[in-house]
């Protein structure tokens, strides 16, 4: 039998959060609503640099693509979050009522010099009506000391703000000049330790303020995985604790997923599990549509976390996190 949202053991949960044992580990599909649909934008990103293979929706092969016909990879990198911008730019002229289009006007003039995450926050993006429908903000509100991202915007960070805490943002240094460029938390400040008023903010696959650091193409993921499986100090100390010790949390992570995979295997199962006396991969059931059963498919996925010590919520990350506001609250 599967996992279901009742047989969660929130009160063992619960008490985690409380001691601060909890840290999320969070996908950029949690606060992706902006778009739509993820799988046009990749696309209409394929048009632009006219991918030529069928596989259009793959964000990793189109930006792999993009990185070998231009002058580098970090030009595909630029080029991408500049596509974005665009995007994002687009969609609020759509939502955005036609006496704002002069403010639109004039972000459009502005774009060359901000980041993604700022172009976001200037249009009121991500929106929701009532700020704790937003993942991010309930995530903000426990007392939790790190919080682990693969998404480049500083969307987890706006929240914390939100929330009347002083966010501190890292990135992982899985390339060797990535330390040079991008100054560390922790050597700017050696007596830095993550709490619940001065949270860290770890990116896994780097921020939208440094292109450079994002983890996008295939060669960008696989020397990504070489790096925190060989190094161990890739990865901060407080950090690597929290995955070894705390229980985990996956939120919005699809397990066909680049970001998925190298992080579950380069970090989750590498590190001890033993001391995790409960972690959850929130996960939508199979689609049932091209699958010979859908009750195997749930237990593969079952399987496939039980090793590591995970347990399964069934439903998508947003209801989980009300579901999880819910307890929390009672």
């Amino acid at each position: 039998m599967t996992e279901s949202r009742s047989e969660i053991d929130w009160k063992t949960f619960i008490r985690r959060i409380k001691g601060g044992k909890c840290t999320p580990i969070i996908s950029y599909l949690v606060t992706s609503h902006h778009f739509s649909d993820t799988e046009a934008v990749v696309k209409a990103w394929a048009d632009e640099v006219k991918y030529p293979l069928a596989d259009r929706h793959n964000l990793v092969r189109v930006a792999q693509y993009a990185s070998l016909i231009g002058r580098d990879a970090l030009a595909a990198k630029e080029g991408y979050l500049d596509f974005l911008k665009q995007r994002l730019l687009a969609r609020a002229r759509e939502d955005q009522p036609p006496d704002q289009s002069a403010f639109l006007d004039t972000l459009e003039d502005e774009l060359l010099d901000l980041n993604f995450s700022e172009v976001a926050g200037r249009l009121g993006y991500p929106h929701y009506e009532n700020e704790l429908d937003n993942p991010l903000r309930v995530l903000a509100e426990l007392p939790l000391p790190i919080y682990l991202t693969t998404n480049f915007t500083t969307y987890m960070e706006d929240a914390l703000k939100a929330a009347g805490k002083e966010p501190k943002s890292e990135i992982c240094y899985w390339q060797d000049e990535l330390a040079g460029d991008v100054p560390s938390v922790f050597e700017q400040n050696p007596d830095y330790e993550p709490s619940v008023e001065q949270p860290l903010v770890y990116h896994l696959h780097g921020m939208d303020a440094h292109p450079s650091s994002l983890v996008l193409t295939e060669d960008d993921y696989l020397d990504f995985l070489v790096k925190v499986s060989q190094d161990p100090e890739a990865i901060p100390t407080r950090v690597a604790q929290a995955l070894a010790d705390s229980s985990l949390l996956l939120l919005g992570y699809q397990l066909q997923g680049w970001d998925f995979k190298v992080v579950f295997r380069g970090l989750i199962t590498t590190k001890r599990s033993s001391r995790r006396l409960l972690s959850l991969a929130i996960q939508l059931a199979p689609d049932s549509e091209g699958a010979t059963s859908l009750v195997d498919a749930q237990e593969y996925l079952k399987r496939y976390f039980d090793h590591a010590n995970f347990e399964i919520y069934w439903g998508d990350a947003q209801n989980f996190v009300q579901e999880l506001w819910a307890q929390w609250e009672s």
